[in-house]
């Protein structure tokens, strides 16, 4: 890889300085803590948002006891959880230590090292903030915590770097996860954090989340704009080819994780729940965003080769 664009250069510069000015300010991590648990319970109030479930039209689901509704909705916050601590730690942080240890090389070396760590600082708190929030939905329902670890969009990551023949395609791959992962978050998060009909501290951790993720999504874009103008035609091609894939592995319904809920909760009908959703997903709401990412860095257009084999690609339990 080797580092072009002085215009570029400048331009990353000044927007990761005020990303980084800003950081100051707006991070969850640089200010007093909520005491979240402080909110009042709400026993009637749902644990997340109904219209997030993949099977919320299903016949099954809407003819269920409205009870076991409500304990399904508790366990969604628990996945939602539990995916976002597995994101944090297995995909993102990752890539933040990779450019903290060795940066690329750039004019702008030692900005990207510095927003990256502010960025690690930050996931560590959203890690805590899921793993504290899980919790207290647990307790507070009576619930025995779900304990699930094979999520589809870090197992996929696992097998493609494994597949990986070069340690520039394991770097890109890493980065280019985290990338899409970072933007396409916000779109997620959006849902939850403007739903005020959920569980006081269901929206209030969310709301804190998204504020960060919404910053870390220009932190990446543009630390990816740095990247991109420092690679040969062939490495964009791959970076590109693993962002949007990456959107079908992040829209994934997790049906494995919602199987382990329903054997739990003895739902009635879950075979044929799980059946007719399938591989079904939610990837519109997520192709304006990841096409945005791709035009903002410079990877925008169509690319004629496709470096990412389809044995990558379809990496499966």
């Amino acid at each position: 890889m080797k580092h072009l664009n002085a215009g570029t250069d400048d331009a990353v510069h000044v927007m990761l300085n005020k990303l980084s000015t800003l950081w100051k300010s707006r991070a969850a991590v640089n200010r007093e803590q909520p005491d979240y648990w402080s909110l009042a319970f709400d026993p009637a109030k749902k644990d997340f948002s109904t219209s997030l479930l993949p099977f919320r039209d299903h016949q099954a689901w809407l003819e269920a006891p409205e009870e076991l509704q409500s304990k399904c909705l508790s366990y969604a916050w628990g996945i939602y959880n539990l995916k976002t601590i597995y994101i944090e730690c297995n995909v993102v942080a990752p890539v933040c230590e990779d450019i903290i240890k060795t940066p690329p090389p750039s004019a702008n070396r030692a900005l990207l090292q510095d927003v990256m760590s502010e960025t690690l600082l930050d996931e560590a708190l959203h890690t805590r903030m899921s793993i504290m929030a899980c919790n207290y939905i647990y307790d507070m329902r009576g619930l025995p915590p779900l304990d699930f670890s094979d999520f589809n969009l870090v197992r996929w990551r696992d097998g493609l770097l494994a597949d990986c023949g070069a340690e520039w395609e394991r770097r890109l791959t890493r980065f280019a996860i985290a990338c899409a992962s970072e933007t396409l978050i916000t779109d997620y998060l959006k849902t939850m954090a403007e739903d005020d009909s959920i569980q006081a501290v269901c929206h209030e951790v969310t709301r804190t989340h998204a504020m960060d993720e919404w910053s870390h999504s220009s932190v990446f874009s543009f630390v990816a704009t740095d990247i991109v103008h420092g690679l040969s035609r062939k490495e964009r091609e791959y970076l590109r080819a693993v962002i949007v894939k990456t959107v079908q592995m992040f829209a994934n319904n997790e049906l494995g994780a919602w199987s382990t809920v329903f054997s739990m909760l003895d739902f009635p009908h879950a075979r044929d729940i799980l059946h007719d959703v399938g591989d079904t997903n939610e990837i519109g709401v997520y192709t304006e965003s990841v096409e945005s990412l791709l035009d903002r860095i410079g990877l925008a257009g169509k690319i004629h080769s496709n470096p990412v084999s389809a044995s990558r690609q379809e990496v499966r339990a």
